[in-house]
């Protein structure tokens, strides 16, 4: 599992699935979508960002919760 601190960090990678951001950016469409997490002052906090190439698309940030976090770090694991 990478290691979460205050800056968010990529726990897992997947395939394009939606946007995920209000303002999306269709660009961003098509490649992956970096699974991200950081350490908030009140417990984690996570993120979807979908990248294609240099184009990115930063969903909103959500409390992480332990069922999800563990979901993202089985996926990670898949992918290796």
């Amino acid at each position: 599992m990478a290691k979460i601190t205050s800056k968010y960090t990529t726990i897992a990678i997947t395939g394009f699935t939606g946007g995920v951001s209000k303002n999306q950016n269709p660009a961003a469409h098509g490649a992956v979508c970096l699974l991200q997490a950081r350490r908030g002052a009140n417990g984690l906090i996570g993120r979807k960002v979908n990248s294609n190439g240099r184009h990115t698309e930063t969903g909103e940030a959500f409390d992480l919760d332990a069922a999800t976090l563990a979901n993202w770090e089985r996926i990670a694991k898949s992918n290796k």
